[in-house]
């Protein structure tokens, strides 16, 4: 994944998950200090296969790798091998809770990744992915650190959203200062032209300084991970930020997958505004989600920042993580689908 320029920031957050009629079904699954991550998407048709690839400089260690594999809208999950091991569902956690049709693995892959990358050279690395059936695509997640990862820290959200809409909101227990706020998004079974448009998620965001909701983009999603490109096939509907991609948030009124890559800077504005989405003296983060075709599989957020984070396990609360520097309990993103 491509990574700008991280700015320190000082914030203390506390993160409640305040969702509408639909439930916020992505959590915090693990996040790390002093780390980056790298993401990066790939969806290939039937028996096919490709390269995942990885991004860290040189002297960076491996802290942790999942491997997402999602299935086409229920069909079930097949077994893919990843750098040459064969992983089948039995193997991996199916993510919960089951808020739509779609079924996704994730899969610990630390021990297939870890020797490539630590000590290794930096920039690039490849990892050959192979299907043995009719998925719809995978996501490979790094976690890693290195001498300038020091001060950040890398969450990983997983689950299932649900596919009537999510609002997601972010209390910050003191205000925002500066820096970077990296999101990026992870969703299969996600198709948008050409030639069809449509099958999309629109994202808002509200915060304290701006209570009216402000569009962040019209059409996030899309099969922009798949090979070749936006082939509007079942088996390759995937889509994340990540690798390659640029984090300049999209025009709003985007229409089709190719406007958006799913990397946004909440720090950026956009084309229409260029007053960033989050502004100094900011209390809170509100994401508003919808998908109108109602059947995307939105199963993954993942964040860098520079945030210095408490390890959530010492908080005792469930639904709310009070962390020294950032905290993150529940996060909803977004959603929108392809149609065949």
């Amino acid at each position: 994944m491509k990574k700008p320029s991280l700015r320190t920031l000082a914030l203390a957050v506390a993160l409640t998950a305040a969702t509408s009629t639909a439930s916020a079904t992505l959590a915090v699954h693990e996040f790390f200090a002093d780390a980056n991550l790298s993401v990066d998407a790939l969806g290939v048709d039937g028996a096919g296969s490709g390269l995942l690839q990885a991004e860290a400089a040189a002297g960076s260690t491996v802290l942790r790798a999942y491997l997402y594999t999602a299935d086409v809208w229920g069909g079930g999950v097949a077994p893919v091998t990843f750098n040459g091991t064969l992983l089948n569902p039995a193997m991996g956690t199916l993510l919960t809770p089951n808020a739509n049709p779609a079924n996704t693995i994730r899969y610990d892959v630390t021990a297939l990744v870890k020797p490539t990358i630590d000590g290794g050279p930096g920039g690039i690395y490849d990892f050959r992915l192979s299907e043995s059936g009719d998925n719809d695509g995978s996501v490979l997640v790094v976690v890693y650190s290195n001498a300038s990862t020091v001060g950040g820290s890398a969450i990983i959200l997983d689950g299932e959203l649900a596919t009537g809409g999510d609002t997601v909101t972010l209390n910050f227990a003191s205000a925002y200062t500066a820096g970077d706020f990296i999101m990026s998004l992870a969703s299969s079974f996600s198709y948008n032209g050409p030639p069809a448009t449509g099958q999309v998620t629109t994202v808002d965001v509200q915060t304290s300084s701006n209570p009216a909701s402000r569009r962040l983009t019209s059409c996030a999603g899309g099969n922009d991970d798949a090979v070749p490109p936006f082939v509007s096939d079942n088996g390759r509907l995937i889509t994340a930020g990540g690798v390659g991609d640029n984090p300049n948030n999209p025009d709003p009124n985007c229409t089709v997958a190719n406007q958006d890559d799913e990397l946004y800077n909440l720090a950026f504005g956009n084309s229409a505004n260029a007053s960033p989405f989050i502004a100094a003296g900011d209390t809170f983060l509100r994401l508003l989600t919808r998908n109108p075709s109602n059947d995307d599989n939105v199963f993954g957020l993942f964040i860098t920042s520079t945030f210095e984070i408490e390890d959530p396990t010492e908080v005792p609360e469930p639904t709310t993580l009070a962390l020294a520097g950032l905290g993150l309990a529940g996060l909803a993103a977004m959603r929108r689908r392809r149609q065949k």
